[in-house]
């Protein structure tokens, strides 16, 4: 193992997590949506193969949406609006947002509700029960399905179990939104929340997810199983996050929960707790190279899953996972449960205010690796440290470092002491052949999680304005530039007053046509100009949108009128004056927009075309040199064109006399 130096990496994780103070001596915020995963942050910031699912790929570590254009920067505070970033398109579907691989900054804004769970009667409703023709209540399941009654103890089927599995497509239709590829998702101050919802990071890759209270992925149709355990259980659908055949995933700074309806809430119904949330964070299907840290994991029981099923061999080499100064509080289990993967847990508090539904911290489920170090565990009275680790098929769990209420203990050793099959001290893997890491005294633990973990603890926003973006002012210098209104200008929109911004997006009759990352000096003017060229005639309406990770701000519309954007009317001249049939036809626009093509015409039909190169507002002059025609009368006409047109000139008729 190599030498850890605390000083240094404290310094570091405060440099990280502490920015610059601003000229009053608080923090000034950080643009989060611009930062990646530091290198040496774990299994996310590892580059090499990898194989979510059984498909090779090569993971470059986590950046998620840093790279991202300014037209595909967002902020949001509605479902909806969340659910269309993420789509890439308004009213995008689920498969559009699970595809989407163009990098995204999306901001959130407050709170925002994906459904209340009095919707839950609405998407039954919805369904039909196939043999009473009456719509579906849960209320009907679940007294046709009492163990103690006529349907006994038999898992549930028939046309009420078609019926609340279709509710169930109801509300996920609603509620679980995908995330796709090369995204940042990122709260906004100390108040952004996601409630309701279930987010799916699914078949993706380079993924950031901070500073959100993510809350309540509430299942109004959770599923019995009479034969789960000894004595049944209600099963939930939906995760606050799940990760699925996904890489390079970085979740920080975040709380998880739920919300208004925390287990203890929960009713009881068949003597089981009605169980209506999964997992908070459950990183499964072969997901691969992620790390959890910073984040606030409270008043739940099934906490957090590493891998989904002992009968996937194909996750072999996969569910390779960081988790570090996390803090777990008043959780049941899954603190996590692991299997297969190779996942480093290290400097997290776990905490209990009472013993509740606590029943174990770390599961070694079967060909998992676990290595723990300078975990720190805060117990309940009469909660036997023994109870921390448990086995689910698993052989091996290193841990070290470890303190149960401030005294070092070792945990595997008290596992091991009354466990049926004890688990080897040992792991096939070592993190420090992986990445670079430093771990923090186990004493200083407590108090470092406490300060640092969950969300809105990172003073996020931007250090270039406190609020949204003030309304800009839109100019332009159509006619001054050339003296035409020729269909080239420049759009420029002034803040003269107001927080600055640090996108700004043109529109133009309602469609994005432009869009420009912005370098802010509040309190000062900020200035940004849109070149706009190749304009036909017509009236073009404007609009420019500020935005700052705090909000949006649209200017009011300003109008430009093109009305000679086409070529100006050319003159048709010539020299034969001796009528030989042998000259040159001239061309000149004296004064006009100028064209990039030429055409003459002879008598109607094409004699000679050349491309041409506009200088606007200079004389533009194309000729043609014409020999050997018979004498007769001859009508030639020119059209010079450009992109907005064509103009024809005056019909030059020329006699060869001999």
């Amino acid at each position: 193992m190599r030498v850890r130096r605390t000083a240094v990496v404290t310094l570091a994780a405060a440099a990280l997590l502490l920015p610059a103070t601003t000229a009053h001596g608080s923090p000034a915020p950080v643009d989060l949506g611009r930062e990646v995963l530091p290198p040496g942050d774990g299994w996310a910031s590892y580059a090499g193969p990898t194989a979510p699912d059984g498909k090779p790929t090569v993971a470059t570590g986590t950046t998620g949406g840093a790279d991202a254009a300014a037209a595909e920067v967002y902020v949001v505070d509605t479902w909806q609006e969340l659910r269309d970033a993420l789509a890439g398109a308004p009213g995008g579907s689920q498969t559009d947002a699970r595809r989407n691989v163009v990098p995204r900054i999306i901001y959130v804004n407050g709170t925002i509700t994906a459904f209340e769970p009095s919707a839950c009667e609405s998407f039954g409703a919805q369904v039909t029960v196939s043999d009473t023709g009456r719509p579906f209540r849960m209320a009907d399941y679940i007294a046709h399905f009492e163990p103690a009654g006529p349907w006994g103890r038999v898992k549930p089927s028939g046309p009420l179990e078609d019926a609340r599995v279709a509710a169930a497509a109801v509300q996920a239709a609603q509620t679980l939104q995908h995330v796709g590829s090369n995204v940042t998702l990122v709260g906004v101050g100390d108040d952004a929340r996601i409630v309701g919802a279930s987010l799916r990071i699914r078949d993706a890759h380079n993924v950031i997810v901070r500073n959100l209270t993510i809350a309540d992925a509430y299942d109004c149709f959770p599923a019995w199983d009479p034969t789960d355990g000894t004595a049944g259980n209600w099963n939930s659908a939906y995760d606050n996050v799940s990760v699925w055949t996904s890489t390079s995933v970085w979740v920080d700074h975040n709380t998880f929960d739920d919300g208004d309806h925390p287990h203890s809430a929960l009713p009881t119904v068949y003597g089981r707790p009605f169980e209506v949330h999964d997992g908070l964070l459950d990183l499964t299907h072969g997901s691969d190279l992620v790390t959890v840290s910073y984040n606030r994991f409270q008043d739940h029981d099934k906490t957090e899953l590493i891998g989904s099923s002992d009968s996937r061999p194909q996750d072999r080499g996969q569910h390779r996972v960081t988790l570090h100064h996390n803090h777990w509080i008043d959780i049941g289990q899954r603190a996590p449960r692991v299997r297969f993967g190779d996942v480093h847990l290290y400097d997290n508090l776990y905490t209990q205010t009472t013993e509740g539904l606590f029943q174990y911290y770390w599961g070694a489920g079967i060909e998992s690796s676990i290595v723990a170090e300078n975990n720190a565990f805060e117990l309940a009275p009469g909660v036997d440290p023994g109870r921390i680790i448990t086995r689910w098929g698993g052989s091996q769990l290193l841990e070290r470092g470890s303190t149960v209420n401030g005294q070092p203990t070792d945990l595997l050793a008290a596992f091991n002491a009354t466990a049926p099959v004890p688990l080897a001290p040992t792991a096939r893997w070592n993190p420090a052949d992986v990445y670079d890491y430093t771990l923090d005294p186990v004493r200083d633990v407590p108090a470092l999680v406490r300060a640092q973990a969950g969300a809105g603890v990172l003073r996020s926003g931007t250090p270039v304005a406190t609020t949204a973006p003030g309304v800009a002012v839109l100019t332009d210098d159509n006619g001054w530039d050339t003296g035409l209104r020729d269909g080239s200008y420049t759009v420029t929109a002034n803040l003269w007053w107001g927080q600055n911004a640090t996108v700004a997006r043109l529109y133009e009759n309602g469609v994005l046509v432009d869009a420009r990352w912005l370098t802010g000096t509040t309190p000062h003017r900020q200035t940004v100009s849109f070149p706009v060229a190749g304009r036909g005639d017509g009236t073009y309406s404007y609009v420019v949108e500020l935005l700052n990770p705090y909000g949006t701000s649209m200017s009011r519309p300003h109008a430009v009128v093109v009305s000679e954007a086409a070529p100006g009317r050319a003159v048709l001249s010539d020299d034969n004056r001796d009528g030989d049939g042998s000259f040159t036809l001239s061309s000149t626009l004296w004064w006009g927009t100028n064209a990039t093509h030429y055409t003459l015409y002879r008598d109607g039909q094409v004699v000679d075309e050349q491309e041409l190169t506009a200088a606007t507002p200079r004389r533009q002059t194309v000729r043609t040199d014409v020999s050997g025609l018979a004498p007769g009368t001859y009508r030639f006409v020119a059209v010079l064109s450009n992109d907005a047109g064509s103009t024809p000139t005056g019909e030059r008729v020329i006699t060869v006399r001999r």
